[in-house]
């Protein structure tokens, strides 16, 4: 189901080559019979994708993409059919659908707080005047950048930086009152990269880092940052695979910041040949259930698309 066309378009790609049948279809292609387990007359709930039954009999897994609307329905479709099919039909990330229906970066902080998964420093508030009698205290702790970031932000698009105080208020006279709980308020650290791990069936397959360019302090791929192969040192190899343990998922990415241990290294931060594992400290910084791989493809050479459908092959 469809949120970038290159994810779907490999991952039918893979699965000719194996061999295997992939029917795409939107969430709106979706139905359901609903009638009880015991009722002769009707038999029990259906999934119907373009009038077909959905079943053990014809189908070995299903991989969700982004339910995105406003009104929720497709993110209810989309867990309706998990509880219909899951002992039937393998449902990937059928754990983590059902435990949030919608993953942001609140309840995410949340999770990972509460099973010792480090996080870099961050206040949550809800009123303005909250923020702004913060900021004193913010600026002490943690210096200047600030960063805050939009609990349903996607591709780091609602990321922003204040380097002063006057750039944050002016911020946040722009916020309406209702919508000041949605922001993260973080410390910014100096690195100008970080990593992603794909995690699948449980194992950390690989990882690429990603490094923001010229004036952008952004990494993501989608904006401009460079990729590359990382060799996954086996302490955030372990911190990967225990995000997507405790949230619930078969298939996520893991976005991975360092932070140097050592004062007055923010000249050397960028700079690969100026690292040594030892001296940095690792922080998630989210998880993404429906991550896109088209960079990560292109800079470890790892058939991601091939490793899902083998996945959902190994599922049923």
């Amino acid at each position: 189901m469809l949120q970038s066309q290159f994810e779907v378009d490999r991952v039918e790609e893979e699965a000719k080559k194996l061999g295997v049948g992939i029917n795409r279809a939107l969430y709106r292609d979706i139905s359901f019979l609903i009638n009880n387990q015991d009722d002769l007359s009707n038999g029990s709930p259906r999934v119907l994708v373009k009038g077909e039954e959905v079943n053990e009999k014809n189908t070995y897994g299903l991989w969700f993409r982004v339910a995105g609307t406003k009104s929720g329905k497709y993110t209810e479709g989309r867990n309706l059919v998990i509880r219909i099919l899951r002992d039937k039909v393998f449902c990937c990330n059928h754990d983590g659908y059902l435990r949030w229906v919608r993953m942001g970066k609140i309840p995410q902080h949340g999770v990972f707080v509460e099973n010792d998964i480090p996080v870099v420093p961050s206040r949550l508030f809800y009123t303005k005047d909250q923020v702004i009698n913060a900021i004193g205290e913010m600026e002490r702790e943690w210096g200047w950048p600030i960063i805050a970031k939009h609990e349903k932000g996607y591709q780091g698009k609602t990321v922003k930086k204040f380097d002063n105080r006057k750039e944050l208020e002016k911020f946040v006279e722009k916020i309406k009152e209702i919508n000041v709980g949605l922001f993260l308020w973080q410390k910014c650290l100096s690195t100008k990269w970080d990593l992603r791990v794909i995690v699948l069936d449980g194992k950390a397959i690989g990882a690429m880092k990603r490094t923001a360019k010229g004036k952008e302090f952004r990494s993501n791929f989608s904006l401009g940052g460079e990729v590359e192969k990382w060799e996954l040192s086996e302490s955030d190899r372990a911190l990967a695979e225990k995000v997507a343990r405790v949230c619930g998922l078969d298939y996520c990415g893991v976005d991975i910041m360092k932070n140097s241990k050592i004062k007055d290294q923010r000249s050397k931060l960028g700079d690969s040949d100026c690292f040594r594992e030892e001296d940095y400290d690792s922080y998630v910084l989210e998880v993404n259930r429906q991550c896109q791989f088209k960079g990560f493809e292109m800079a470890t050479g790892i058939n991601v698309a091939k490793m899902v459908v083998e996945m959902l092959i190994k599922g049923r």
